[in-house]
């Protein structure tokens, strides 16, 4: 009888035993969860990121970058200088940049005047060699750019009936229009560290460029529509085509940036007191007075956290340097948080190399 009792009371305490591990188990299972919550949550004090897909429009007064009239450096604004400049020279480049308006053509196209040479008295008929059309030359450039950065390319009528946002978008169907796009994308991509734009597809966030003629509102030059497993830019082609990218190639990095747990979490600091994201004063923006002191580069940088972020990456991959990147200033040490999140969470991006973006910094 004693050893009857002996036997219950262990089973009643092997019983109280495991329902505190088994709630312990759930306690950490739910701290676990909370965690993971936490890690993809950039920022307390700033519009948070969610893992749904979140669209980001932006106008042609958004991305113009403008500089003090006083500066004597030249600016490139339009896609006359993706076949002819290149990052600065005094300057480190990236080591995949190539010299815009430098590139070869192909090897089938190299004069032949060896072959007809008059000394050689020969009448032998040098064999046709196909001269490829646009088309041709178009699908080739486009490739070129998805194998060394690993995006997709889409144009033409593969994007027919493409919306995003709520608008509407017109196609590109004349080859020439296509092809200053497909060059201007590729001198654009050649601006960022080598290996960037895989390094993020590899990490779950694959990106496809749309190249469209127009939004079916003419004020619109981006668009990014991306998640932590999809990102989507569209550029139109009716405006410059550096700005645009530079500033929606922005969103897709943080996105990235977000997913791997980076945070901006004294961002709202660095602004003045009593600011509030949303809330237009144009006396604080760059362009407002060229003040070098002015905490945001535009008007739009005061819409989110986002796109002040966005706006200064602009003005960081500008061909000239703005007043407001001087060293000291509120701007400056946007850039630079920004700058040193990068180096930091960014594999292909090292403390110990100047990026292009870093050049002003």
């Amino acid at each position: 009888m004693h050893k009857k009792k002996n036997v219950n009371r262990l089973t009643y305490y092997a019983r109280i035993l495991f329902i505190i591990s088994l709630t312990l188990l759930l306690y950490g299972l739910y701290l676990d969860y909370k965690s993971n919550i936490r890690l993809f949550d950039p920022v307390d004090d700033v519009k948070s990121q969610n893992q749904g897909n979140t669209i980001n429009i932006t106008t042609i007064d958004d991305t113009e970058v403008v500089l003090d009239p006083s500066t004597t450096e030249t600016q490139d604004n339009g896609n006359e200088a993706v076949s002819n400049d290149s990052p600065s020279t005094n300057t480190k480049t990236p080591s995949n940049t190539k010299v815009p308006g430098n590139n070869k053509a192909p090897s089938n196209t190299k004069e032949s005047n060896n072959s007809n040479n008059e000394s050689s008295g020969s009448s032998t008929v040098s064999p046709s060699v196909h001269t490829p059309t646009l088309e041709e030359i178009n699908q080739n450039l486009r490739s070129e750019i998805e194998n060394s950065y690993g995006i997709t390319v889409r144009y033409g009528s593969e994007i027919d009936g493409y919306s995003v946002g709520g608008f509407g978008t017109t196609t590109i169907y004349d080859a020439s229009v296509a092809n200053n796009q497909l060059n201007a994308l590729k001198t654009a991509l050649g601006y960022y560290p080598n290996g960037l734009f895989t390094e993020i597809k590899n990490g779950g966030i694959p990106l496809s460029v749309y190249l469209i003629g127009s939004y079916s509102n003419n004020n619109i030059t981006g668009v990014t529509d991306s998640s932590y497993n999809y990102a989507v830019i569209s550029i139109s082609a009716a405006h410059p085509f550096n700005e645009s990218f530079f500033h929606e190639s922005y969103h897709y990095i943080e996105r990235f940036l977000f997913k791997r747990g980076a945070n901006f979490n004294t961002w709202n600091s660095i602004n003045p007191n009593g600011f509030t994201y949303g809330v237009i004063d144009q006396r604080l923006s760059y362009t407002y007075g060229f003040n070098a002191n002015s905490p945001f580069v535009n008007d739009y940088a005061q819409s989110s956290a986002e796109e002040d972020r966005a706006s200064t990456f602009e003005y960081m991959m500008a061909s000239s340097k703005a007043s407001c990147l001087n060293n000291g200033t509120i701007v400056h040490e946007k850039a630079m948080q920004m700058a040193l999140t990068m180096d930091v969470v960014l594999n292909t991006v090292s403390p110990n190399v100047t990026e292009y973006w870093e050049r002003y910094l």
